[in-house]
């Protein structure tokens, strides 16, 4: 998967009177700082070239992310929607995800750092459907609703006291649709599984990627994630001293909403084990956890689950 080019083109403009060594070490300060923070909700993002430097290596696999989501939740459940509210927009990978996605009037963000805001600004220049919004949701409450509601890699940065409060203000936002997405990781799935109870607790729909209305039942110690290939420019190579031309993005998400759809099957929790004659697969088999062995005598379940990876839906 690629970022939509007008996007990489307005990244390419950004970049055009800044020497790519600078936009490196920045690049460099930044995944230090995020790899040993803690949760204290305070930025990570000091310049703006920080900034730009995380919309060049971070803004593809979060566009990968979201983009990925978000169709897989539409080929389940399509209602019509005309307005788009993003919580912790970020540089706007989740609006450049929707516009690929849906003909909408209207999209809302909100987004606490001001460096960022301007930075989504500068590269949705010409979308003139979209509004923004300085707010620090942990603070104030969030009046604004929509028919789709997004929020993506945010509730894994909040401090633990918070989760609850603003997961709960998010789940009143949405009219028909609500897609969370976090780092695929423990972490990051333990917030998925709290969105998860307080949704089913609010007696709202799960629709992907799990296909029951019941709490995970996967153990503790254990996480369900999906992934997403992405294409890297030469320029993100550079900034990220990177070598191969992708990266695959793991992440966890869940989408919810108001009315009651059939979404029933099984999800791959684990990259299916692929022999000669035969395929082992971990499924989440509506909220039952198995393993399964498909043998080439079912031969059209073994064609199409020897193209599946971790988080696909059979």
């Amino acid at each position: 998967m690629r970022i939509p080019n007008e996007l990489e083109d307005k990244i390419a403009n950004e970049i055009n009177n800044i020497k790519l060594t600078e936009l490196r070490d920045a690049a460099r300060i930044l995944s230090d700082r995020y790899m040993n923070a803690k949760r204290t909700g305070q930025s990570l993002l000091n310049k703006n070239l920080e900034v730009l430097a995380y919309s060049i290596i971070r803004m593809p696999a979060t566009f990968g992310a979201i983009n990925k989501a978000l169709e897989e939740t539409l080929d389940i459940y399509n209602p019509p929607i005309k307005t788009v509210l993003d919580i912790g927009s970020g540089t706007g990978a989740g609006e450049w995800a929707v516009l690929s996605n849906i003909d909408v009037e209207e999209i809302t963000c909100i987004e606490r750092e001001k460096e960022m805001e301007n930075m989504a600004k500068k590269l949705l220049q010409g979308h003139n459907n979209i509004n923004w919004k300085n707010q620090d949701i942990v603070h104030n409450n969030i009046t604004d609703k929509a028919d789709l509601v997004i929020t993506s890699y945010m509730i894994n940065e909040l401090q633990e006291a918070s989760k609850e409060k603003v997961i709960k203000d998010i789940l009143e936002t949405f009219n028909k649709l609500a897609i969370f997405i976090e780092p695929g990781t423990p972490e990051g799935f333990n917030n998925i599984r709290r969105v998860q109870r307080l949704a089913l607790e609010s007696n709202l729909n799960i629709i992907a990627p799990c296909t029951c209305q019941a709490e995970c039942n996967l153990p503790a110690d254990d996480w369900c994630h999906s992934i997403v290939r992405v294409e890297r420019s030469k320029v993100h190579k550079f900034v990220k001293d990177a070598d191969v031309p992708y990266e695959d993005e793991k992440f966890s998400y869940i989408a919810i909403s108001r009315e009651k759809i059939d979404n029933s099957g099984a999800r791959i929790l684990r990259h299916p084990n692929i022999s000669s004659g035969f395929i082992k697969v971990k499924l989440c088999n509506n909220g039952n956890i198995e393993e399964k062995t498909i043998t080439k005598k079912e031969k059209d379940l073994f064609k199409r689950v020897k193209k599946l990876k971790c988080g696909d839906l059979i």
